[in-house]
């Protein structure tokens, strides 16, 4: 069900809801497979306690952890030195 339509919010709220709308069906993920994956992971004898679905969720985090290893190589030295 979809909710009302408000003149007043047409400015701001009404584009983000117009590109919602035109996105509806075109997803690029496939529920059928994510829910495959999901039985997979709680299948497995390790379970995951990430699964990232999709192309784009596991090139972000891979990009975030690369980010976060090449600044933690720039101080691990400093990090280093501040123990006992």
């Amino acid at each position: 069900m979809q909710s009302k339509t408000l003149d007043a919010y047409a400015d701001t709220v009404g584009p983000t809801r117009a590109m919602i709308e035109a996105g509806d069906g075109a997803q690029p993920g496939d529920p059928a497979k994510a829910a495959s994956a999901i039985l997979a992971a709680l299948d497995a004898d390790v379970t995951p306690l990430r699964l990232p679905l999709g192309g784009d969720a596991v090139d972000g985090i891979v990009g975030h952890l690369d980010g976060v290893r090449a600044e933690i190589n720039t101080w691990e030295s400093t990090s280093r030195a501040t123990a006992f």
